[in-house]
């Protein structure tokens, strides 16, 4: 991370004017070390080291010349500034320490703050925030009376250790007293500024605060124009296209172009690769998958040519396949493999754990489960094995502090015991002098440094308690968060299970439907084959015996035409009859099957009329009588076919051989049965003696059909009764 940097001109100007002894009063000389300072800023400024420090050393060498001592702290503070921003930062706490020891024997309270947030800068590079923190505390604590470039400076960069510690609050405070420094100073200052308004900016971007994060980024980069610094507005224009996405995609448009422009004209691989990342991302907001694919190969291109960041580019290539998974998946499969063999080989757990998790809703998009699941799995594993390697490093990190620290009061306890010790012999020197009083002091000190040492026992054994205590959290912690992982695993699996129960049921639901379908139309066909089946049998029973009669006795007849007009008369009357019948046959059968006379209504209708037609012409009186409520009741095609020829023969019965002159027709029910009675006042018969005729067998036989009975009461003399009884529903 570069440093902002700034010139000491100013504060050695104020150097001069400040009282010192005579043989550092001279301003001709405080003003050369200014101008060597001011030209190593320069080369500082344009990132030129070598020659940075080179001009250091002679306004140092100057200053030691001339016992400018005020002058070799500052130029030593330069240095400083130059090899932090190198990133030598061993030598950076020794330059530090050395002003600072300038400082302390001219009793400079700047000199002195400036080294202290110096030193705690080479910490906080050096990611050793809980160490950077006192440093920081001590030269603010001087700062925050003295407003200057250097307190804001302070400020900024303690917010950033703050913030890389987590605690917001803290980090919300420094930036913004950094900030209000700053605008108090007015102009100028502003690659500083723009430094403080970034950090302002990603603040809250953490905290969700689109409009803030905003407001502070454009600030920042309208600093960062004033400077003319094409490669942090590079960065500064990237980061605020990728703050906009998602609120406006047009001004994150605009900025991405702005950023790419200025990455370009640097030439820095990295700054392009960012910008050519930043680009990915708003084509990818703006569904324009084609783009963002296109943006990330010229970062994995860039990336492969210059080999230095394998980490980066493996985290290309995931996002690459991410952009093409709706695409192009053999595309897709050949990223995520080579971002698996980047990572694998540098054992890369963070990109393994993202890559699984991608690769696994990959599988899932295209039904393939089983990779699917197994790849989850290793995401599972992966994420589970950075968690508890974080955890560990937390735990050592605590105990490490912690054994610091004990250390340290040991150290201090050896100290008090030695001054006790020390003091126990002043004491007994005092009392062999006489000198009560003094004896009296010596054991009044050794009181307190007992009282002390007490006290930092006591400390000690509440720090080892609260260490200890720290450490049962994280382990807790880790507990926890295995546990939610084993239910969060758990009720997935319960959900994968219903939900393949519910898919199982569906399957069985479908089946059993089509089976039932699959029943229904062969009972239907069935149906429809019985139905078939008792039309060619009545045809060839009723019709066909007939036509074949009729066909006999045309023959018949026309023999005997010439021989006996008489007995040809007779066939031919014979031949009118069963053509009626014929006829009458046929009428009943297409009367069957027609659907619409599924009612007894039409039923009652049928028998009227055929009653007419066979019992009035030989003078019989015909009444029917039924239920009006069982005029809707319906008989399928079979039930009233067998029903009405019951009734058909028992009526032509009548009509031949009863010689009756009323005939009572009854349709009623009894029970859940449907009950015909047909009753006339013939002549009668006796049934003992009849009981082998075809047609009370039929009839017998068409009751049976319909899973009914069939009772004759007749005698000779004493008419007849017919009772069918037939189940209904």
């Amino acid at each position: 991370m570069k440093r902002r940097q700034r010139s000491l001109l100013i504060l050695l100007i104020l150097a001069i004017s400040t009282p010192r002894a005579k043989a550092q009063s001279f301003p001709r000389d405080s003003l050369h070390t200014a101008q060597l300072i001011a030209t190593a800023e320069n080369f500082f400024t344009e990132s030129r080291y070598d020659s940075a420090l080179h001009y250091c050393n002679l306004a140092e060498a100057f200053s030691r010349r001339k016992n400018y001592r005020a002058g070799m702290a500052y130029a030593i503070i330069e240095r400083t500034d130059v090899l932090i921003d190198k990133g030598d930062l061993e030598k950076a706490e020794t330059e530090a320490r050395r002003a600072q020891a300038i400082g302390q024997q001219l009793g400079r309270q700047q000199i002195l703050a400036i080294t202290q947030m110096q030193l705690a800068q080479v910490r906080m590079y050096d990611k050793r925030y809980d160490e950077a923190i006192p440093f920081f505390e001590k030269s603010v604590g001087w700062f925050a009376a003295h407003p200057s470039r250097y307190a804001a400076l302070a400020y900024n960069d303690f917010g950033y250790t703050w913030g890389m510690k987590g605690d917001m609050k803290n980090k919300a405070e420094c930036l913004l007293r950094a900030a209000g420094i700053y605008e108090t100073l007015g102009e100028g200052y502003d690659g500083e500024k723009a430094a403080t308004y970034n950090n302002l900016a990603t603040l809250y971007y953490e905290l969700k605060q689109k409009d803030k994060t905003i407001e502070y980024a454009l600030k920042s980069i309208a600093c960062r124009e004033k400077t003319g610094d094409i490669a942090r507005l590079s960065l500064g224009c990237c980061n605020l296209s990728q703050f906009y996405i998602g609120v406006n995609n047009d001004e994150a448009l605009r900025y991405q172009q702005r950023g790419l422009q200025y990455a370009l004209q640097t030439g820095d691989t990295a700054r392009i690769v960012h910008a050519y990342v930043t680009a990915s991302l708003v084509a990818s907001a703006r569904k324009d998958p084609a783009s963002a694919i296109r943006h990330e190969l010229k970062a994995i291109e860039l990336l492969e040519r210059s080999g230095k960041d394998p980490i980066m580019l493996s985290r290309r290539y995931i996002a690459a396949g991410m952009a093409s998974m709706k695409t192009d998946s053999s595309q897709t499969a050949a990223w995520f493999h080579k971002a698996q063999l980047l990572a694998a080989a540098r054992n890369d757990k963070y990109n393994l754990r993202d890559l699984y998790y991608q690769r696994a809703l990959f599988y899932r998009d295209r039904q393939d489960y089983e990779r699917a699941y197994q790849n989850y799995n290793l995401h599972i594993a992966y994420r589970d094995s950075i968690i508890k390697d974080r955890t560990a490093s937390d735990i050592a990190e605590l105990e490490t502090k912690y054994e610091t620290e004990k250390k340290d009061h040991l150290i201090a306890q050896l100290h008090a015991e030695r001054k006790i010790k020390a003091l126990q012999l002043e004491k007994q020197a005092a009392l062999l002098a006489g000198n009560r009083l003094e004896a009296e002091k010596k054991q009044q000190e050794i009181d307190l440094l007992s009282r002390e040492k007490a006290l930092q026992r006591e400390q000690l054994e509440r720090q080892e308690l609260l260490a200890k205590s720290t450490r049962q959290q994280l382990e807790l912690a880790e507990k926890e968060q295995q546990l939610q992982e084993r239910q969060l695993k758990n009720s997935r699996t319960t959900r994968n299970f219903l939900l393949a129960g519910l898919l199982l049921l569906c399957i069985i639901g479908y089946f059993s439907f089509n089976r039932y379908q699959l029943k229904r139309k062969i009972r239907e066909q069935e149906t429809l084959l019985a139905v078939r089946n008792n039309i060619a049998q009545d045809l060839h029973d009723e019709i066909g015996s007939t036509l074949t009669s009729i066909r006999i006795l045309s023959e018949v007849s026309g023999k005997s035409i010439e021989k006996d007009k008489g007995k040809t008369l007779n066939y031919i009357h014979s031949i009118s009859e069963q053509s009626n019948a014929a006829q009458q046959g046929i009428s009943d059968i297409v009367w069957a099957i027609k659907p619409e006379n599924d009612k007894l209504e039409n039923m009652v209708a049928r028998m009227r009329e055929y009653a007419a037609q066979t019992l009035e012409s030989k003078q019989v009186r015909t009444d029917i009588h039924i239920n009006e409520q069982l005029l809707g009741t319906g008989l399928n095609m079979q039930q009233r076919r067998d029903f009405f020829l019951i009734y058909k023969e028992a009526v032509n019965n009548i009509a031949k051989y009863a010689g009756a002159s009323v005939v009572t027709v009854d349709i009623r029910t009894e029970g859940r049965s449907l009950v015909l009675r047909i009753a006339d006042n013939g002549a009668g018969f006796d049934t003992t003696a009849h009981k082998s005729t075809s047609g009370l067998q039929n009839m017998q036989s068409r009751a049976r059909a319909l899973h009914g009975t069939l009772g004759i009461d007749s005698a000779p003399g004493s008419g007849t009764t017919i009772l069918l009884k037939i189940p209904i529903t």
